[in-house]
């Protein structure tokens, strides 16, 4: 699994300008980490949820049934949601504060390192046995 991460940034504005950070973000999956995610059917699984959409969802969900939930699930569609499959596709990100950009990448680095890990420990789940010493790291057999 490789991601690659090209990093711009634009200016925006007649009178007064304005800075925005981007990045264009992708994943590249082998063929093998390909066929785990569609095994354990994880396309779907979010690897990152902007801070305002995850708020959108929270008041969607608060609220109950009703019309204004629907308008808080509409709106956070509207932001930035990440999931295994679509970043394979790639995203393009932009942001004013070059803090929030930053965390943005690092939560979806730290998220396909885990996705990573998790489809390291699917692989070992072939009817082989684990011996686990509490002194030493676990080795499989």
């Amino acid at each position: 699994m490789q991601l690659k991460i090209r990093r711009s940034q634009t200016t925006s504005g007649m009178i007064s300008k304005t800075v925005k950070f981007c990045a264009d973000i992708r994943a590249e999956y082998m063929q093998e980490e390909r066929a785990c995610i569609n095994k354990y059917g994880l396309g779907g699984d979010v690897i990152y949820d902007s801070r305002a959409a995850a708020d959108h969802r929270e008041m969607a969900s608060s609220v109950g049934p009703s019309l204004r939930a629907l308008g808080h699930l509409a709106l956070a569609e509207m932001n930035l949601t990440i999931t295994i499959a679509s970043l394979q596709q790639g995203h393009h990100i932009e942001c004013k504060d070059l803090g929030e950009l930053l965390e943005c990448e690092e939560a979806i680095v730290q998220a396909c390192k885990g996705l990573k890990v998790f489809l390291e420990a699917a692989e070992t789940f072939d009817g082989r046995e684990i011996v686990v010493d509490l002194d030493e790291e676990p080795v499989a057999h």
